[in-house]
């Protein structure tokens, strides 16, 4: 196990009332740590079972988030907090011409992720013990579908970024001497308040529950400490297809193909062959 789970340590998770936030909390939970998730939806937030402290927080605002962390020191004084999941996101409609909903998702999906790091990441190193950051990132993240998706592709491609240059310099960092690993969470299809779990709609068969996905990130997280990539699988797509398709994305720039070409008519085939040559 990561030396991070301790019991009597404090998790704390943004987006966590619900969705993959709140099943990494019950886990947690299970392990005897004290868990606080900060989410911006009250009914969710009432909805959060007991032993879990469930407070109000907006990661776009950096005085909510200095709200957060000082209700979380309140309920749980001179207890070191060891693990930090910035799991708090949005979706919507939007495309690369046209600005509507981009602040509210860039805001959320990016400032929230880096906003959580700097209010939480101090109290981390002052705790002086092992400790684990985890950020959500996305699938689209990386291959960037084209669509009605493009800030929540962005905001996802930024977090992913920040998040690599975060465990970057926290390998080097004098004072940590590497005891914070730092993690991306890559969900595969999961069924989550995003995709429809709010309003009731059944799971379906190709996504994985958010308990599911939960698992899998802990679990690889506890296989190696160095786990920076936590590339989720789902009930539709296989890892080795998410490889494929990322390997296919960064070779449009190796290879001086147009943007985006695995949707691109003139490449359909191309593409065809080439995740047939990997056996998919």
């Amino acid at each position: 196990m990561h030396p991070a789970i301790k019991s009597g340590n404090v998790a704390v998770i943004t987006g966590g009332a619900s969705g993959i936030g709140l099943a990494l909390a019950q886990l947690y939970a299970k392990q005897g740590l004290r868990v606080a998730v900060g989410d911006s939806d009250d009914s969710a937030l009432r909805a959060v079972p007991n032993g879990i402290e469930a407070l109000p927080v907006d990661v776009t605002s950096k005085e909510s988030l200095a709200s957060f962390r000082d209700a979380i020191a309140t309920k749980f004084p001179g207890k070191p907090i060891s693990i930090l999941h910035a799991n708090a996101g949005v979706g919507g409609p939007t495309k690369a011409s046209d600005p509507e909903g981009w602040e509210r998702i860039m805001n959320v999906n990016f400032h929230g992720v880096v906003n959580t790091v700097h209010t939480f990441l101090p109290l981390i190193k002052q705790g002086g013990q092992p400790a684990l950051i985890c950020n959500t990132g996305s699938k689209q993240g990386i291959t960037t579908p084209p669509g009605s998706g493009a800030a929540y592709n962005i905001s996802k491609a930024a977090t992913k970024v920040f998040t690599e240059q975060l465990a970057h310099e926290l390998r080097q960092d004098e004072v940590t001497k590497g005891n914070i690993s730092v993690h991306l969470l890559i969900p595969g299809w999961v069924h989550t308040g995003l995709t429809g779990a709010k309003s009731g709609k059944a799971k379906p068969e190709g996504a994985w529950s958010a308990e599911q996905t939960a698992d899998f990130c802990l679990e690889k997280i506890n296989k190696s400490r160095d786990a920076f990539y936590v590339l989720c699988p789902d009930n539709d797509t296989p890892t080795a297809l998410d490889q494929a398709r990322m390997e296919y994305n960064v070779n449009d720039i190796i290879q001086d193909r147009p943007a985006l070409s695995r949707w691109h008519p003139d490449y359909e085939s191309q593409y065809a062959q080439f995740i047939k040559s990997k056996g998919l």
